[in-house]
């Protein structure tokens, strides 16, 4: 693990040693992305080195796609793995698969390989065999060109992954640089909604939260549930949302909020600490609305718990649609009744100035979300 401040001050050339993995076998991307530097986050490292490969000529482009390996190799293929592929793969179950799927695994790296001409690429995290499998099966019908986007796609999503997991950072420029990131107009082809659930699930899994709904789903639901394994997993700390005292009701606590969580959970994973109990954070990627930041900034303020079980009895009664929309988005994640999910009642009116939402600001707001989960140990 570096720091990004240690990586900023190193010499170009241990630089471009530092990071030259993180693009497989291609430590050109490293250096073109060093004169960029300081950076102040690491996502806007991670839009450098993206840069650099989508303005690399065609040939250099495909030479990076063919530095990659197949999935799910056997034999002596395994030693030619990088220290890095090797673990992605093992994670993600390659490394153990039955036979059957081991032999399709094969047939398909053989098929797509003659059709395409260069290897599969897919970032295995948050995958399994099977939907590795799936989405092999699926890209086979693609055309070259389609396929040759999709696999620089895939590379720039290995390397959010890489970063999150060598590079330290502040907190409070990570979340506003997120925030910044979910404000831009998409430049893709596909709708605005499909590029921002694409940016919180990378940004979730980077932080280690395993993320419902699958990236397959059909329709795609607008929400994504992401969490992480606490020491305890007898509660869960529910962020994103919280209760409305005055309508006892569910609600949505906007960009901020989910943003916020997924960077603690971030630093937390840096530090190597686990929360006491699981956290969990529901995102509505399209939702406009930066937060009711009320809540976020003060860690002094007294916690109410709520279950979750008696939040979700109260919107049914009520009928209301946001609320009954959140209970169903958790109950995707498994935390349905039964389960003893908590979430954090915002304080009605506080009546004093709030921090302004800037580096220092957000940092503070995630150093709160962190007392929470020591409010709920202490609650529990």
């Amino acid at each position: 693990m570096i720091t990004l401040e240690q990586l900023n001050a190193l010499a170009s050339a241990q630089f471009e040693a530092t990071l030259g993995g993180v693009f497989e076998h291609s430590p050109w991307v490293a250096q073109h992305a060093a004169p960029g530097r300081p950076f102040t986050s690491r996502l806007q490292l991670l839009d450098s080195m993206r840069a650099a490969v989508d303005e690399a000529a065609p040939a250099q482009q495909l030479a990076l796609i063919r530095a990659h390996p197949q999935l799910g190799v056997r034999g002596q293929g395994v030693s030619a793995l990088t220290a890095a592929s090797a673990g992605e793969q093992r994670r993600a179950g390659l490394a153990s698969c039955t036979p059957a799927q081991a032999a399709r695994l094969e047939q398909l790296n053989a098929r797509y390989l003659e059709r395409f001409r260069f290897p599969f690429i897919l970032a295995v995290r948050g995958h399994n065999p099977a939907s590795v499998i799936a989405n092999f099966e699926r890209r086979l019908e693609s055309d070259v060109e389609l396929e040759r986007r999709t696999a620089l796609s895939q590379i720039g999503a290995i390397a959010a992954y890489r970063l999150a997991d060598m590079i330290a950072a502040p907190a409070g420029p990570e979340i506003l640089a997120m925030l910044e990131r979910l404000a831009r107009p998409a430049t893709s082809a596909g709708p605005v909604t499909d590029a921002a659930r694409a940016m919180v699930r990378e940004w979730m899994q980077a932080a280690g939260l395993e993320v419902w709904p699958a990236p397959d789903t059909e329709p795609a639901a607008s929400h994504l549930v992401g969490r992480a394994d606490g020491e305890c997993s007898a509660k869960a700390l529910l962020t994103g949302v919280y209760h409305d005292p005055r309508r006892q009701l569910l609600r949505y606590q906007g960009r901020a909020g989910f943003i916020i969580a997924i960077e603690v959970a971030q630093q937390l994973r840096h530090k190597g600490v686990r929360p006491p109990f699981d956290l969990a954070v529901l995102a509505l990627p399209e939702d406009a609305c930066l937060d009711d930041t009320g809540s976020l900034f003060d860690s002094d303020a007294s916690h109410i718990w709520v279950e979750l079980d008696a939040a979700a009895a109260a919107d049914a009664d009520a009928l209301a649609a946001q609320g009954m929309d959140i209970v169903w988005a958790l109950r995707t994640a498994g935390l349905g009744p039964g389960a003893v999910t908590l979430v954090r009642q915002v304080a009605a009116g506080a009546g004093r100035a709030l921090p302004a939402f800037n580096t220092a600001g957000a940092g503070q707001a995630a150093r709160a979300l962190e007392q929470s989960l020591r409010g709920m140990q202490t609650a529990a």
